[in-house]
């Protein structure tokens, strides 16, 4: 079976075409052979010829030397009757394939079937480049109107459709700008290649059906004189992982801000409650030493309210610093939700319509029930300051979601774990906000508010982490805010009821040692309960604490120790007093509530906690009943 010879297309331009097809015979070269008589119009359709070589005579040649910048990109092949070192220089310089006398017919068959070899060559490279899918196209500047796609491949005509329909720059650059395009770069893209310098970029670009994505765009210029190969290819995939790993990066580094804050609130919660436990118990003893009706007592009182409104604030701090996990309980959303509105009516204006949809079938979660009505009440009032100024809607809603792998990472704060949670959504129909000021909102004492603390949604945001939730937030300038609170579902197992404390009986004199590195708050206790008959021996840190207690221990009745304090801590105080004598009862001293404290006291054998702050009265009525528990 014989194979087909491949055909040669050959243009002749005043050059006798029998000459070339009996060269072609000779050399068993299949021709398709075309002539033309020369014309300044026939020169510029060249272009949209399909052809392999054009072959021309030393008159044409003559003629086309005057616009050398405006070659035609095929093989042209030169015939003359005489060729000399002057025509040969020529037509290196012009870039022509050879120039042949009329006599050498065996040299001109020798390059039509190198230019054979050639487009062989090409083809089997263009074959390879249609199976890339980067973008690639190669193309030569022309003098007169630009430049010119000598060619493309199949991913490049896919993206830009067929030369026809594209503009010259969009072929050229192998993009199709849209909105969101960088003209700026696109503009310092052109200008490179115009001063022939290499170009590599990242742009938006945009696909025949108007589908945004990323490209890598490169163009380099070629050995080959105004020649240019420009490749492009889709990126995205790699720009949102980047996005992503930022997106993360983003996250720690919140999450690492946020923890650190915490700290500093933990530590300034502590030492504010050492003062308050001062002023609130002087003012109380104050008020113990006065009569009644003495004109003090109206003072006195209103400092003991200070100090108590700014006890509530400071537990605020402690609940961002680390809300504990106290009380546990089943806690229904729905339950929780009617109660919520009980005090949030009380709380905002008239002109804000509250709306519900409560899914009935949603699961309880574990949770501290008063922790969540905070993490409740703190949206719901946040949404309606968003709408103090004309009023609007207020909508809640409580569901049920399936939490997969993937779709845990696309919550904006906290990362809960797949399974199943309990959706509490807050929405309003308020002025929205920016992107840069959402970024912010859950930061520690920040509040686009004037007045305001900006302590609520940090709290918030605290409690939700604390019991691995997730918290995602919606919202645009001029269509409101939506916040999105998941929680995960309780296990089937029920959790025991906390045990009730009795109640003191009699009071009976004891020794007490009092071990607290505040001098005020040690003058305090000798001061509240020396008048009651107590003795009160002080210390003003563990290693002095444990000190006295090895030395009067057969006289103690009642140590109290404060959480925290320099060279020896409460926690580690209470162990070596209890490996000493563990019959003796021992209260800790702490800014936390019972719950937080027992959480964070883990494994230590505490007879009960004292929060502070903490006044006269509060204090002698633990000792009283840590006494009567004890039996002493």
């Amino acid at each position: 079976m014989s194979v087909a010879k491949p055909i040669l297309s050959v243009l002749c331009l005043d050059v006798d075409p029998a000459w070339v097809a009996k060269i072609c015979r000779n050399e068993e070269i299949s021709l398709d052979v075309q002539e033309r008589p020369w014309s300044p119009a026939a020169r510029a359709r060249l272009q949209d010829l399909t052809l392999d070589v054009i072959v021309i005579s030393e008159s044409v040649f003559r003629i086309w030397q005057d616009t050398v910048q405006d070659v035609v990109v095929r093989p042209v092949i030169v015939v003359a009757q005489e060729v000399d070192d002057g025509l040969v220089t020529a037509g290196l310089r012009w870039g022509v394939l050879d120039v042949v006398s009329r006599h050498q017919g065996a040299r001109l068959g020798a390059r039509l079937h190198g230019v054979l070899r050639g487009r062989a060559g090409r083809e089997l490279l263009s074959e390879a480049l249609s199976y890339l899918d980067e973008s690639l196209l190669i193309a030569r500047n022309r003098s007169a109107d630009g430049h010119e796609v000598i060619y493309r491949n199949s991913a490049c005509v896919r993206r830009m459709g067929t030369p026809g329909r594209a503009q010259e720059d969009r072929e050229l650059l192998c993009l199709a700008p849209g909105p969101r395009t960088d003209r700026r770069k696109l503009d310092e893209i052109r200008q490179e290649m115009r001063a022939g310098q290499p170009v590599r970029a990242e742009l938006v670009d945009y696909r025949g059906d108007g589908e945004m994505f990323w490209t890598e765009f490169s163009a380099a210029p070629l050995t080959t004189p105004g020649h240019w190969v420009v490749v492009s290819r889709d990126v995205t995939r790699r720009r949102e992982a980047e996005d992503n790993a930022q997106r993360l990066r983003e996250l720690v580094i919140r999450s690492q801000k946020h923890e650190n804050t915490a700290v500093l609130a933990a530590g300034i919660a502590h030492d504010f409650n050492n003062i308050l436990t001062g002023i609130v118990g002087s003012a109380e003893l104050a008020r113990m030493a006065l009569a009644p009706e003495h004109t003090v007592q109206k003072d006195i009182e209103t400092i003991i309210q200070a100090s108590e409104r700014a006890a509530e604030l400071n537990r605020e701090l402690l609940d961002f610093a680390g809300p504990g996990k106290g009380s546990l309980e089943s806690v229904y959303l729905n339950s929780m939700v009617t109660t919520m509105l009980v005090i949030l009516r009380s709380r905002m204006q008239k002109s804000i319509v509250v709306r519900k949809a409560l899914r009935p079938d949603i699961p309880p979660i574990e949770a501290d029930p008063a922790e969540i009505q905070q993490v409740m009440l703190n949206l719901c009032l946040n949404a309606s300051e968003a709408m103090a100024e004309g009023g609007g809607t207020l909508s809640i809603t409580t569901d049920r979601m399936d939490i997969a792998d993937d779709v845990a990472d696309m919550f904006a704060y906290g990362r809960p774990q797949p399974g199943l949670h309990a959706v509490f959504e807050v929405s309003d129909t308020g002025r929205g906000m920016e992107p840069a000021l959402v970024r912010r909102i859950f930061e520690p004492f920040f509040s686009s508010k004037e007045g305001a603390r900006g302590i609520g949604l940090s709290v918030v945001l605290s409690i939700v982490k604390a019991y691995r939730g997730g918290i995602d937030v919606d919202t645009a300038p001029g269509r409101g805010t939506t916040v999105r609170i998941v929680l995960p579902a309780a296990p089937e197992r029920e959790r025991r009821g906390t045990e009730e404390v009795r109640r003191p009986r009699d009071v009976r004199h004891h020794t007490v040692l009092f071990v607290d590195d505040e001098e005020m708050l040690r003058s305090l206790a000798q001061r509240a309960l020396e008048p009651l008959g107590y003795r009160v021996l002080v210390a003003p840190d563990g290693v002095e604490g444990v000190r006295i207690f090895r030395e009067h221990m057969a006289e103690i009745d009642l140590v109290i120790l404060d959480l925290s304090m320099p060279r020896k801590g409460g926690e580690d105080a209470c162990k070596e007093m209890q490996a000493i004598n563990a019959r003796i009862p021992v209260l800790l001293c702490c800014g936390y509530d019972e719950a937080s404290a027992e959480e964070k006291t883990r494994g230590s054998r505490f007879a009960g906690y004292l929060a502070k702050p903490f006044g006269v009265s509060t204090l002698i009525e633990a000792v009283r009943a840590t006494m009567d528990k004890a039996g002493s």
